[in-house]
């Protein structure tokens, strides 16, 4: 039993899930002196209680649970091969990448997700549908200022934009420095929900971000978010070993 809550501990330190541990050990205490008291009545209570709670666990820690199967699926070839998502194109990566570079040096603000093995038929419908070929043309027209859809995020799968001008999930009980705008919010509320790879533009000052598996990164260039985005998204043996780039992660916050 401590191995198995020492390695939730360990799985849900940082996020708003070690709240919910530590009312359920603070339960099991109770509960535990509540037996050595004799107290039948408030025993058959708590019992009551622990197996609703039981019952809504996998509900509750949805995606740490999901969170700690990557994990393990790092670890163990056959969760690994079980739990792949899909691999994003190496051409897809390049093209966003550029596009980046762009949208960064011209300071005009952007979020780009790649949709993986979680579907996001919400965030889909929130915007407009276009299921375009990918481009670097498309993608800094979408995000130009003033434009229709720049306010929104751009969805990719593969390499089509799927949908433009949609609203991710905000999460306001994320603790964010003050200077991180809520495209940094939106990016890392939808990371925590899924297995997305979300790449965030600041539009005040340029900055490069990556959200992905409830966490995000920042202080990336053009050439960094690419060779990240591949080793994340690919097997190993495709990322290009003759000319590796360094990944900075100056700064990485946790949802």
């Amino acid at each position: 039993v401590l191995f198995i809550l020492y390695h939730l501990f360990k799985i849900l330190k940082g996020t708003k899930g070690i709240f919910f541990l530590n009312a359920i050990l603070i339960l099991f205490i109770i509960y535990a002196l509540s037996r050595f008291l004799s107290l039948t009545l408030f025993n058959a209570l708590l019992e009551q209680v622990m197996l609703m709670l039981f019952v809504a666990l996998p509900i509750i820690f949805q995606n740490e649970l999901k969170r700690a199967l990557e994990v393990l699926g790092q670890k163990n070839p056959i969760l690994q091969w079980l739990i792949k998502p899909p691999e994003i194109p190496t051409e897809s990566i390049e093209i966003v990448a550029e596009a980046v570079e762009s949208l960064s040096k011209h300071r005009y603000g952007a979020l780009i997700v790649f949709e993986r093995n979680d579907p996001l038929p919400m965030v889909k419908q929130s915007g407009s549908f276009l299921d375009g070929a990918l481009s670097q043309i498309l993608i800094e027209q979408i995000f130009y200022p003033n434009s229709p859809l720049h306010d929104g995020a751009v969805v990719i799968k593969g390499n089509r934009i799927q949908a433009a001008g949609c609203f991710l999930p905000l999460d306001n009980q994320l603790i964010l420095p003050q200077e991180l705008g809520s495209r940094h919010r939106a990016g890392l509320s939808l990371a925590n929900q899924s297995d997305a790879l979300v790449i965030i533009v600041s539009e005040e000052t340029g900055s490069i971000s990556l959200a992905y598996n409830g966490q995000l990164e920042r202080g990336y260039n053009s050439e960094r978010i690419k060779y990240r985005l591949i080793e994340l998204s690919q097997p190993p043996q495709t990322v290009n070993k003759a000319n590796p780039e360094p990944v900075i992660k100056n700064e990485v916050y946790k949802g």
